[in-house]
């Protein structure tokens, strides 16, 4: 048909057409859409069921390792155990695990419980009991490392007997290591099998066919034939990232992921295939097609139907108003269309009219325009300028880095925060992208470059969180966000912001800190409680026990000598006690001088008789602060004392008052014969003085220097030491005024 002929034919058939041909692009397009959705969403979770079967059989592989982490630690704890392994005694072993280790390999698959002793020398085997001697130091690393580390060391390894999950926990007799305890899993078919009976997936696991090489070999599967490519297994290996891929096997569609196998320190040792049959799949979207189609075809006959008696009811009337258009567009601005009804046809035709009244209106106002247009421009002119002076002001002050970056990686933007943020003007980072990767920190460039270096290249959205380094060393946590522009669909550049969240991070890191210890302190609350107890029983007894002796006899002289040492255990267990629980402070108002002017003075009473002294200076002019008067003067007493025995009993100390810049001050300066950097690191821990009530001198309230930091801390203050010359060590503390 020519193209003149298809002009020609009625206003009737040039509506239907379109309309039908849009009915049927309409329809096919919804199926089509909708199926490859279908598709695709089917897709997605035939990946998400694999990725997470390849979890569980993670998650199986960790669950084994802790079970036999348990047994060996439940054996290593074993007294008995414990004695008859440090006296190298096999027979006793033999007698007290060896029947129950055959009830675990027969209810719960144990296949290796094994002894060694240093370094690594096996001491007995009780899967193999006529196996031992055998020094494996050189390749069973578990056992090195829990020798070394003196803790539990689990994973897979591969051993004598192949390839097994392992967990290797040290054994200690009277507080001394004398070898290893370790328990074994099977990782071979029955584990896969396993997993095949609770998931309904099989299983194969490849290894390197030699050292050093990358060539797969089957170590243990569910299936007769096996399809891992080496190329495949390579990429896996290499890289320890999972894949997702579906393939044809004999015939069948297959859903298949091949998710990398790390050993006890990470190192990827074996590729597992988890595959599943994609039949029933792709049944079930096959008939979601059929159905979508019938209900497509139905759609399309109503439309047809629709359109057609819509065309043709609306025929005349479009007619009328298409000639009074054609008369309108001849030059006859007086031709008026007639409105007969209130539907879009009738709101046309009254627009119409309303167009030829408004014409001699339009044209007057375009010649006004043209006369005005200088000034109209002008001033259009001075409003973008002020515009784009008001956005460059905004995005040079707006507390966050913004950058522009073109497709070719070149930097064209950077407001001035940058300078704020990482200490280097934008002019200096202006140009390649590589300039600003130079002050990304070192263990986050590689990754940081290649993602964004992927996103330039495919233009598309770049989201990391990473580390800076600041020209002064400090290192800056942010979130960089750019998102691409297109000019007519072609990718220009990426518009990008990037967000200090330093502040963030160090919050979450001290809330972390502060869970750990509360943690800390409630076990070791318990723990003091449990000792405590048997603590008081045996002084009760023992002192019962020393008077029921009489001076003559020689067994009263080790009686007093254990009633002695558990009273420094009951004292040492008190200073724990303070240590742990709750500080609690009762500010009010009360003269700073005053407290110290008290705490000087019983020290000087305690101490009269020694070659010891203290001397104060006070500044008068301090004015009342908020303090916990009484436990202020305990923490400066103890702090003293702290110094009189650091000084080994003589010497001069200097305490003294001041005011800085918002802070009351009180320091302590005192010479000792030698002091260390490190002792100066570890000043606030601990035990490091030994106090005299631990001694002679009658018990009373505890507190050492790790409180004493506490104290301060929750009057706001700041405690601080230093070393100066001559192993002069100055004790600042700063109390804030208000």
């Amino acid at each position: 048909m020519k193209l003149g002929r298809l002009r020609d034919i009625s206003l009737k058939w040039k509506l239907v057409i379109p309309f039908l041909f849009l009915a049927f692009m309409g329809a096919t397009a919804l199926f089509v859409v909708s199926y490859r959705f279908q598709s695709s969403l089917i897709h997605v979770n035939e990946a998400e069921r694999l990725r997470n079967q390849y979890q569980y059989f993670l998650n199986e592989i960790e669950f084994k390792k802790n079970m036999a982490m348990s047994l060996a630690y439940l054996v290593a704890k074993n007294p008995d155990v414990a004695e008859a392994f440090a006296k190298r005694n096999r027979r006793r072993l033999i007698e007290l695990l060896h029947p129950a280790y055959q009830r675990l390999h027969e209810a719960f698959g144990i296949k290796q419980f094994h002894f060694h002793v240093p370094p690594a020398t096996s001491f007995l085997r009780l899967h193999a009991l006529d196996q031992w001697g055998e020094k494996m130091e050189a390749y069973r690393h578990t056992i090195n490392k829990a020798r070394e580390t003196g803790a539990g060391v689990g994973g897979l390894e591969l051993g004598v007997f192949g390839f097994g999950i392992r967990s290797v926990v040290p054994v200690f007799y009277q507080g001394k290591q004398v070898g290893t305890v370790e328990f074994g899993l099977s990782f071979e078919e029955p584990l896969l099998k396993e997993f095949k009976e609770n998931y309904g997936a099989d299983l194969t696991l490849y290894v390197p066919d030699k050292p050093g090489e990358k060539k797969p070999r089957v170590f243990a599967s569910t299936l007769k034939k096996h399809f891992l490519s080496p190329e495949l297994f390579n990429q896996v290996f290499s890289t320890g990232e999972a894949v997702f891929h579906t393939a044809k096997r004999d015939g069948s569609d297959m859903a298949v992921i091949a998710g990398p196998v790390r050993d006890f320190s990470s190192v990827v040792v074996a590729v597992v295939e988890i595959s599943v049959d994609r039949s029933p799949t792709l049944a079930l979207l096959k008939r979601y097609g059929t159905i979508a189609i019938v209900i497509g075809l139905i759609g399309l006959a109503l439309s047809i139907s629709f359109v057609w008696f819509i065309s043709v009811i609306f025929t005349r009337r479009i007619g009328e108003v298409v000639e009074a258009a054609d008369e309108i567009a001849a030059g006859h601005r007086d031709a008026r269309i007639a409105v007969k009804s209130a539907d879009e046809l009738g709101v046309m035709a009254r627009a119409i009219n309303e167009m030829l009244t408004s014409l001699e209106e339009s044209r007057r106002k375009v010649k006004d325009y043209a006369e005005n247009l200088e000034s109209m421009v002008e001033q259009r002119t001075h409003a973008l300028k002020e515009s784009e002076k008001t956005y460059r002001t905004l995005v040079e002050n707006v507390p966050l880095i913004l950058y522009l970056i073109t497709a070719d990686g070149t930097t064209i933007f950077l407001n001035k925060f940058v300078g704020q943020t990482i200490g280097v003007g934008p002019h200096r980072l202006t140009g390649h992208h590589e300039l600003w990767a130079e002050h990304i920190h070192p263990n986050d460039r590689v990754r940081v470059v290649a993602q964004f270096d992927e996103c330039l290249t495919q233009g598309k959205e770049f989201f990391a969180e990473y580390r800076m380094v600041h020209k002064d060393g400090n290192v800056i946590y942010v979130i960089d966000h750019a998102i691409p522009a297109f000019d007519n669909n072609e990718f220009i550049r990426l518009d990008g912001i990037v967000v200090d969240v330093t502040a963030r991070r160090e919050l979450e890191q001290k809330i972390v800190q502060s869970e750990e210890l509360q943690t800390l302190s409630e076990v070791s609350a318990r723990l003091a409680h449990e000792i405590r107890n048997p603590l008081t029983s045996i002084g009760g007894l023992t002192r019962r026990l020393l008077k029921s002796f009489e001076s003559p006899d020689p067994r009263r002289k080790k009686a007093e000598l254990i009633v002695e040492e558990v009273e420094k255990l009951e004292k040492i267990l008190k200073m724990m006690t303070a240590y742990i629980e709750p500080k609690s402070i009762q500010l009010c108002s009360c003269d700073l001088n005053k407290v110290v002017t008290r705490a000087v003075e019983t020290i000087n009473s305690e101490f009269k008789n020694k070659d010891f002294s203290v001397k104060s200076r006070m500044d008068r002019s301090l004015p009342e602060i908020k303090l916990d008067s009484n436990l202020f003067e305990k923490v400066l007493i103890n702090l003293m004392e702290n110094a009189f025995y650091r000084m080994h009993q003589k010497g001069e100390l200097q305490v003294a008052t001041g005011k800085n810049t918002g802070y009351a001050t009180v320091t302590l300066a005192y010479r000792v014969s030698f002091i260390s950097d490190d002792d100066i690191e570890h000043f606030f821990y601990p035990f490091v003085i030994d106090y005299p009530f631990l001694r002679d001198i009658p018990d009373r309230d505890v507190i050492d220097v790790p409180i004493c930091r506490v104290l301060v801390h929750k009057h706001g203050g700041i405690i601080n030491v230093s070393k100066e010359n001559d192993n002069l060590v100055k004790i600042t503390i700063s109390l804030p005024l208000e």
